[in-house]
């Protein structure tokens, strides 16, 4: 009896040393992977709202609403970023007139973006005086928009002159859908929550719960984390970890008293929207070992046999699973997701192995989600460098990447390689006289005749101000020059209608043509002159570097 006490005290000390590790391990391994699942939508959001609150457009906007051409350019420029937020939403709200302006993912209110203006008088716009008042760059603000009658998680951004703040703009991300992202993890013994800095619940599976407008409201106002958690102690030794979280950034984990039952609480600190992730997980499910109770009455019945069967089953049936599942958690933490964890174990281990093996599967299908958008969004945001904004021309970094790469060709094949360079006569006479906007529309039918005229393989850009660049490889002296001349008669028989009157410009082309390597440098040094050349001989025509055209 003594020895089979001694065993099942020894034996359940080591189990429930097991489980307590276990358990620690999985409701870290659970929180860090909430959180960064719940962190991904956030950070693109709050990146494309912050350039758009730069735009400088919206900010003369801010500083000048009445204005109506200001007005039009920047519901413009905040048309153009609705498409590139997730919910295809936008609103901006301004400090001086208070007037809010919002279109969502149908248009539906295309061309009348203002909606209403907003009153310190009305406690439904508190949010945006406590947004304006607290001053912090970006806030993540979950809402009910009693005007507009839609509920959402709302990214709300400074818009700022200097240090003076004119307003605040943003998007949102349906609350129903962000949830299930986020806390709607589906998963038995297991309860998601995220708080902010002052304890108040912001996202939880039980809408109910969640502290709508938390910005807006009082400390009394606010639902806290006492609803959830009733032991004042456990409140304490929250509101402590909170603390040391938010200097080290790390994660740690607590027991909890939660409905009753004990509850392994984990926490982890999210910086980028000042939250707390809070994953409780019942202790019952942490559980890695179970029902072994009885094995001890057998070492004191069977006493040799016992300690030998023990010796085969325990090693056979817990500990290699286990230690087979621990090595396959440590090269997950070392961020080896490409591995396979291996089916181990019989019963609640290898049910455990399987879910395990799911959730490497998820993380792994999660992980290859995010590089690709990460890719494709660096691929888009490097396509937009190399693009002029108004022209939809190469810029010139564009054509000076697609330079070296024909240079290169050209090189390596023997070919030949003609360059033109176009500049709008008197062009700074028609900004002045007309205006920049009937400028732009100048260069806009200018590059759209580059585009009609070029050949499908040849390279146009906007080379600065009203400067254009044409990369014609593999092209004769004759192509060159009709092109050229081709592209001089299109722009000189242009009429654009100002809206007072009808506007007609002519071009002036440089044009050089290498069937032997050159540098760059040289290139355009060549085709630069014969454009002065043009101007030189009365504007209006085609000049080929060391020839009379």
């Amino acid at each position: 009896m003594l020895f089979a006490a001694t065993s099942w005290f020894a034996f359940n000390g080591l189990v429930n040393e097991i489980n307590l590790q276990w358990g620690e391990q999985f409701a870290e391994r659970q929180v860090l992977f909430d959180k960064h699942r719940t962190l991904s939508p956030l950070i693109r959001e709050i990146h494309l709202a912050r350039q758009m609150a730069a735009e400088p457009a919206i900010i003369q906007m801010a500083l000048h609403e009445d204005n109506s051409e200001i007005k039009r350019q920047a519901l413009k420029v905040m048309e153009s970023y609705r498409f590139n937020f997730r919910d295809h939403s936008y609103f901006a709200a301004f400090a001086a007139s208070g007037n809010y302006y919002f279109n969502d993912a149908s248009g539906k209110y295309s061309d009348k973006q203002y909606r209403y203006t907003l009153s310190p008088k009305d406690k439904s716009d508190y949010w945006f005086y406590a947004t304006v008042k607290n001053g912090m760059d970006y806030q993540v603000n979950i809402d009910p928009d009693n005007h507009l009658d839609v509920v959402k998680v709302w990214i709300n951004v400074l818009i700022k002159d200097g240090d003076k703040v004119l307003g605040v703009l943003g998007t949102g991300i349906d609350l129903t859908e962000f949830l299930k992202e986020s806390v709607g993890i589906n998963q038995s013994g297991v309860e998601n929550f995220f708080i902010d800095q002052n304890m108040a619940i912001q996202l939880s599976t039980d809408t109910r719960l969640i502290d709508y407008a938390s910005i807006a409201k009082t400390t009394g106002e606010r639902i806290k984390i006492d609803v959830l958690l009733k032991n004042p102690d456990d409140l304490e030794r929250v509101s402590n970890t909170a603390e040391i979280l938010k200097s080290n950034n790390g994660v740690s984990t607590l027991w909890v008293n939660y409905r009753g039952e004990k509850y392994l609480l984990c926490m982890a600190y999210l910086p980028e929207v000042g939250w707390y992730d809070l994953t409780l997980i019942d202790e019952k499910s942490l559980m890695l070992l179970h029902g072994f109770s009885r094995l001890p009455v057998l070492f004191g019945a069977l006493f040799l046999m016992a300690l030998l069967l023990l010796n085969f089953f325990f090693h056979r049936w817990v500990l290699r699973p286990v230690q087979i599942l621990k090595a396959s958690t440590e090269e997950i933490q070392h961020g080896h997701y490409n591995i396979s964890p291996p089916l181990v174990g019989t019963g609640e281990i290898a049910a455990l192995s399987n879910s395990f093996k799911k959730m490497v599967e998820f993380i792994r299908q999660s992980n290859a989600e995010l590089e690709r958008k990460v890719a494709a969004r660096t691929e888009e945001l490097h396509h937009l460098t190399e693009i002029d904004p108004l022209t939809g021309l190469l810029n010139r970094r564009g054509m000076i990447d697609r330079f070296d790469k024909e240079i290169s060709r050209y090189t390596r094949q023997a070919g030949s390689l003609g360059l033109l360079l176009l500049d709008l006569d008197h062009f700074k006479h028609v900004n002045d006289t007309h205006g920049h906007s009937v400028g732009d529309l100048a260069l806009c039918a200018t590059a759209n005749i580059l585009q009609s005229t070029k050949r499908k393989y040849d390279h146009a850009g906007r080379w600065g101000g009203e400067e254009f660049l044409l990369l014609l490889p593999d092209c004769t002296e004759v192509d060159l020059l009709s092109i050229a001349e081709r592209i001089r008669l299109s722009i000189q028989a242009l009429q654009i209608d100002t809206g007072h009157n009808t506007l007609s410009f002519t071009v002036s082309i440089g044009a050089h043509y290498s069937s032997t390597p050159q540098t760059m440098d040289a290139m355009l040094h060549q085709v630069d002159r014969a454009l002065y050349a043009a101007k030189d001989a009365g504007r209006n025509c085609v000049k080929l570097a060391g020839k009379q055209t």
